[in-house]
């Protein structure tokens, strides 16, 4: 079952959260920050009162066992672009005892219905180039590449 994110579920949420960005910061140590549960027990009870994120869980019986974060974006009519309505999913987990059952595909389907529910043109998200297992789970369900970030480090000690 997939429902909204309540109070109670934060702990769980949370749990998740630290799990990814971990994940971020383990891969990019000079980008990404570690937190505590309790940073994002923090962030979480103020992300569950914004109005412009909805917040999922994925729950077998009473237990949440993943969960996504889907922001409403706009972007404004510019001499290059027409103006944009979408959803930008910033983050989508499953607890890892429960990967490999169908739970991420089941909420990144959820996330795309309650998309399509609030008139949103289309879901974006960010996937490292690392994280094949999240790339492959994104293009079953039919997300596919569009454009992509390149990075050159550059070092302070070099010469000149």
């Amino acid at each position: 079952m997939i429902r909204d994110a309540i109070e109670r579920d934060v702990g769980c949420i949370a749990d998740g959260l630290v799990r990814v960005q971990n994940l971020h910061a383990d891969a990019y140590p000079s980008i990404y920050r570690r937190f505590t549960v309790a940073d994002a027990v923090s962030h979480l009870n103020a992300s569950l009162a914004n109005p412009n994120l909805t917040i999922r869980v994925a729950c077998e019986m009473t237990e949440v066992v993943g969960h996504y974060i889907l922001a409403t974006e706009s972007t404004p009519e510019s001499m290059f672009k027409h103006p944009q309505r979408f959803g930008h999913l910033y983050q989508i987990e499953v607890d890892p005892a429960y990967r490999g059952r169908g739970v991420g595909k089941r909420l990144l389907q959820d996330s795309t219905l309650i998309a399509a529910t609030m008139g949103l043109s289309r879901v974006v998200l960010d996937v490292w180039a690392f994280n094949a297992a999240a790339r492959e789970l994104f293009h079953s369900v039919g997300f596919s590449e569009f454009g992509s970030k390149l990075m050159l480090d550059i070092k302070s000690n070099q010469g000149g």
